[in-house]
């Protein structure tokens, strides 16, 4: 067995692993529905957001045997890798918590009545332990066969690196070297600076989790647990870009990885910030506040838990929105990196646009400003804000100076990020005025408001306004960002000819069906809440959701039919969106827990028949929430996979130059079949002569090469002339460096009659043919 064939074998027993540990976790998570149910359900459970291994295992199957995914693929690895730790260590604690609570239990043995009362329930806690225990075994094989297939999946992928013709030293070649180089040092330095803050914000979750438990009497569970993902996502988003800098083999397969792990963390800290604030955050200040109306010495004193509590979780949101930030500059830094060739570098942005985009610019910055303001008088312990709550209001205000903060020299860079950032926050705007407008009318509608304090009322009905009014700017002035943006995406050359639409237009349907459970799931419960006075859940996932967003995926992604040009940008919002899901994913189903408990204990409850119509509802709800969020999240990894697949392959052209294959040739042997057919300058060559301006080019080289994960009936051929840029006709980059050494005084393409030179397509092999 060749070594090749060896690892393809190691890297695929690893993705069997990790499938196997996949299903492991999503059968454990039915097993709440039975007697041995943990009880951790009401804070937040980790065994249906394993299902991700799956996916991971599932996908890697399948990029060994098309020969393509490799980015997609190396980045669920690393997911995988993060969350398979943190659920390993989440349960670890989970069994701790088992094991104590049944030595508590068993220590009230020889009390009377405790057969009758507690015989069933002392029996459950052995079936725990051992649930708890396979979760720990679950997600430390998941992280453990990731790790493996990462360093696998680097020994199976071949880089033919291009070697460029030996040319005159120019100007322009120096400065591109000098753009690549700061590149890569920003890169690294951000990369540096992210690693380390996100182990002091990973160290200072646990510490909260820990303040936590000091105040939370018998409840001692973890309660977030999200945030720590965020964290660790965000340390391999760092070690993936000081990696991808220093790496020299696979650097573009790097950097594109990093850029996908960049998005994704970014995604999760931003939503930890919405999930920490709202409610953790709101209910540390709100028990703060009621002892200092009491003048509790023991949650005032700046030793209390109380009060730790408050300070520490303020720091940490602020850390998680500064992670944000990085995360979305670090992913700008890798796109700038990428898109170092000749023609990008030289793609001036116009006078107009610029203009305009610093306009935009500054609005977005100043409506995140005022957001930022409305959030901190939210927080503020004053009589008039009445039922105004402020903590819901620091991501969003994160989000919209991000938006205007982040910018780029490399005009492609600077419109495809403007474009999604603008996307994603016209999505969230959209909501936010909508449920916005619903809170003015229930404030001044409510009876229990309406006969309040008159000052009160008045008060929390402006806030609501200003609040309702900024989302409204921001999502306007978000509507003329993305329009401006994608009509320059738009007018950018399109080089993916052909393609088809089935599997996007299939796959897209499953983030539109998110859309619609999310936000209808939304609807009925604020419905519920107003009309029936009912709250019948704990955490409100589909806040967390945001399911108009990904209505806008959905309608950017359909606009990639009629502009190819929009792929990279509806593949990037695909990653967002599918991490939103992937982070709601938990909440959802800890609400479906909650509920199914609370309808098995509806005898001992006094319920009215609506009461326990609206419970039902509520977790059909929720359990179509939980279903939704998974096939959100498979859909846009399919559509990213797709989308990764397109740009990297792009089929031929109509006018394309390919040829018949000559003779019987071994189709899918894998092979990569490069014929380089040179020719020296004629020396009968006038030195002052052009050859662009000659009738007849004189050629340098012809390549002819067949990739066998492409169409396999057609040869691709690349043709390079004197003092032309290489240029290639098929699915692969090639690189523009121009041949600019005749510019150079004295010097001539014909100088040296004698020169070899000798050029190659870049392209990446993984199993077969890997290329991307």
């Amino acid at each position: 067995m060749s070594a090749r064939s060896a690892y393809l074998c190691q890297i695929q027993i690893c993705n069997t692993f990790l499938i196997a540990a996949g299903l492991l976790a999503v059968g454990l998570a039915g097993s709440q529905f039975s007697k041995v149910g943990l009880d951790n359900y009401r804070d937040i459970d980790f065994r249906l957001l394993n299902f991700i291994h799956v996916v991971t295992g599932c996908i890697g199957f399948y990029s060994l045997w098309r020969n393509h995914g490799s980015i997609v693929t190396k980045s669920l690895y690393l997911v995988s890798f993060v969350i398979g730790f943190a659920t390993a260590v989440f349960y670890g604690f989970t069994t701790y918590r088992a094991i104590k609570a049944g030595e508590n239990l068993n220590s009230l043995q020889s009390a009377a009545g405790f057969n009758e009362e507690f015989q069933s329930e002392n029996s459950n806690y052995a079936g725990r332990i051992v649930i708890s225990a396979l979760m720990i075994a679950a997600g430390a094989v998941a992280s453990l066969f990731s790790l493996f297939a990462i360093f696998l999946l680097s020994k199976i992928i071949v880089v033919t690196i291009p070697v460029y013709p030996m040319q005159s030293i120019s100007m322009i070649q120096r400065e591109q070297e000098l753009a690549m180089s700061t590149a890569k040092k920003s890169l690294a330095t951000i990369g540096l600076i992210k690693f380390i803050l996100c182990f002091g914000i990973l160290g200072l979750c646990v510490f909260i989790e820990y303040e936590h438990e000091n105040v939370a009497g018998q409840d001692k569970y973890i309660k977030i647990g999200l945030d720590h993902i965020a964290a660790m996502l965000a340390i391999v988003s760092g070690a993936m870009d000081i990696w991808a800098t220093r790496g020299k083999n696979q650097q573009n397969l790097n950097l594109k990885v990093a850029l996908a792990v960049a998005v994704v963390a970014a995604t999760w800290c931003l939503k930890a910030v919405d999930n920490n604030a709202m409610p953790f955050y709101k209910n540390d200040l709100k028990f703060y506040y009621q002892g200092r109306e009491l003048g509790d010495p023991s949650i005032t004193s700046t030793d209390a838990p109380r009060y730790i509590l408050v300070v520490a979780h303020g720091v940490l949101l602020g850390c998680l929105g500064l992670a944000f930030t990085l995360c979305t500059m670090s992913a700008v830094f890798v796109g700038t990196y990428l898109q170092l060739d000749f023609h990008s570098m030289h793609t001036e942005t116009s006078k107009n646009l610029k203009i305009t985009t610093g306009v935009l610019n500054i609005l977005h910055i100043f409506w995140g400003a005022c957001m930022l303001a409305l959030c901190i008088l939210g927080l503020l312990d004053t009589w008039w804000r009445g039922e105004f709550l402020g903590a819901d209001l620091l991501w969003v205000s994160v989000l919209f100076m991000t938006t205007g903060l982040v910018t780029c020299n490399n005009h492609t860079v600077l419109i495809t990020t403007k474009f999604i950032l603008s996307v994603v926050c016209l999505g969230i705007c959209t909501e936010k005025v909508c449920s916005s407008a619903n809170l003015i009318y229930q404030m001044a509608a409510y009876p229990a408001y309406r006969n309040g304090n008159t000052r009160t009322f008045v008060g929390q009905i402006i806030l609501y306004s200003i609040q309702a009014g900024i989302y409204l700017l921001e999502g306007l002035t978000s509507l003329v960002g993305a329009y401006l943006y994608g009509t320059e995406i738009r007018k950018q050359p399109n080089l993916t000819y052909r393609h088809s639409n089935s599997v996007h237009g299939l796959f897209s349907l499953g983030t539109l069906f998110y859309a619609v459970v999310i936000t209808g799931t939304y609807i009925v419960f604020e419905l519920g809440k107003w009309r029936y006075n009912e709250v019948p859940i704990e955490v409100p996932f589909f806040r967390l959701g945001n399911g108009p967003l990904a209505g806008a995926v959905f309608v950017v992604q359909f606009l990639c039919i009629p502009f190819p040009s929009l792929l990279a940008s509806a593949s990037i919002l695909n990653i967002i969106i599918a991490s939103i899901s992937l982070f709601t994913v938990s909440s959802a189903i800890t609400n479906v827990y909650y509920l199914q408990r609370y309808l098995q204990a509806s005898d001992l409850l006094p319920t009215t028949e609506t009461q326990q119509t609206i419970y039902q509802v509520a977790i059909i709800l929720a359990a179509g929430a939980a279903l939704a969020c998974v096939i959100c999240t498979v859909c846009a990894i399919i559509c990213s996979l797709r989308s990764s697949y397109i740009l990297h392959h792009r089929s031929t052209s109509p006018d394309s130059t390919v040829v018949a294959p000559l003779g019987e040739e071994q189709f899918g042997s894998g092979t990569l079949r490069v014929g380089t057919h040179m020719r020296t300058p004629s020396r009968h060559m006038h030195p002052q002569q052009s050859p662009a301006g000659g009738g007849i080019q004189p050629m340098e080289e012809q390549s002819v090469y067949w990739s066998a994960d492409e169409n396999p009936f057609y040869y691709h051929t690349s043709k390079r002339f004197y003092g032309k840029p290489y240029q290639i006709e098929s699915g692969f980059y090639g690189y523009a460096l121009a041949g600019i050494g005749s510019d150079q005084a004295g010097q001539s393409p014909s100088g040296d009659p004698n020169r070899r030179v000798q050029s190659s397509a870049s392209q990446t092999q993984i199993g077969h043919v890997f290329n991307n």
